[in-house]
């Protein structure tokens, strides 16, 4: 078995607190909504406890398997053991009614204003890169392109707070630039991962889909970031059908 490589100490401590908070913030966003929302007490308590340990229960399945080396395996079905998992959480979520209230009843500009953590996504990459687990070549892009969508985030959040003609406009546009960057973002990175799906050979090999801490790219922020692109695209679907009336 091939030895397990480690990121340096400070690296790894950034890369957890990155995610942890995401997290955090994303379960008080939640909570905020569900508040506005009228629903119960012991209800709201119940779901955010419900996912808090789903959550929890996930994170720590992930490290374990990363820590151990589970996904340096050439052979292994990284997408099956935890992209996929993830994305299908991801879509039971979205379904559900009470999270439909919930982000109906917070401001168009809420989710914008979540998604400016995606800086830290693209700083971790770049973490990623400067560590030797990841190609520039991926990175310069990736990273970047997700650093921008951080960026434009917060000005789009800030359009949508001033209730402007095209400021629904530019949060659609910015919507699609996000999952765009996303599409390119997951499918380069996988090319160029070790396995018999690699397709594009830089050095070093792309290994933020296989190791600790940077597997919590792909198994947790990515799954997070589609679903609250595709909640802002529903928030401002409705926000264009509510105008003509």
């Amino acid at each position: 078995m091939n030895p397990v490589p480690e990121a340096p100490l400070r690296i790894t401590v950034a890369v957890c607190a990155y995610v942890l908070l995401v997290v955090w913030v994303t379960l008080r966003g939640l909570d905020t909504g569900l508040r506005r929302s009228g629903c119960a007490a012991p209800i709201r308590r119940s779901l955010l406890v419900r996912i808090g340990a789903l959550l929890g229960t996930w994170f720590l399945a992930v490290t374990a398997a990363a820590v151990a080396g589970a996904w340096l395996d050439p052979g292994a079905p990284r997408a099956l053991g935890y992209l996929v998992p993830a994305l299908a959480l991801s879509l039971v979520l979205w379904r559900a009614g009470w999270l439909q209230a919930a982000v109906q009843a917070l401001s168009p500009s809420a989710i914008p204003w979540l998604q400016t953590l995606r800086i830290g996504g693209g700083l971790t990459l770049f973490a990623a890169w400067a560590s030797g687990f990841a190609p520039w070549g991926w990175v310069a892009t990736a990273g970047t392109g997700d650093i921008l969508v951080g960026l434009g985030a917060a000005a789009v959040a800030a359009l949508l707070g001033t209730g402007l003609a095209w400021s629904r406009t530019a949060a659609l546009a910015w919507n699609v630039f996000g999952l765009a960057d996303l599409a390119h973002t997951l499918v380069r990175g996988l090319l160029a991962a070790p396995g018999p799906q690699q397709r594009i050979f830089e050095t070093p090999p792309n290994l933020v889909p296989m190791v600790f801490p940077f597997i919590y790219l792909p198994a947790f922020i990515v799954p997070l970031t589609i679903l609250l692109h595709i909640l802002s695209l529903q928030q401002l679907g409705r926000m264009g059908r509510a105008a003509p009336r």
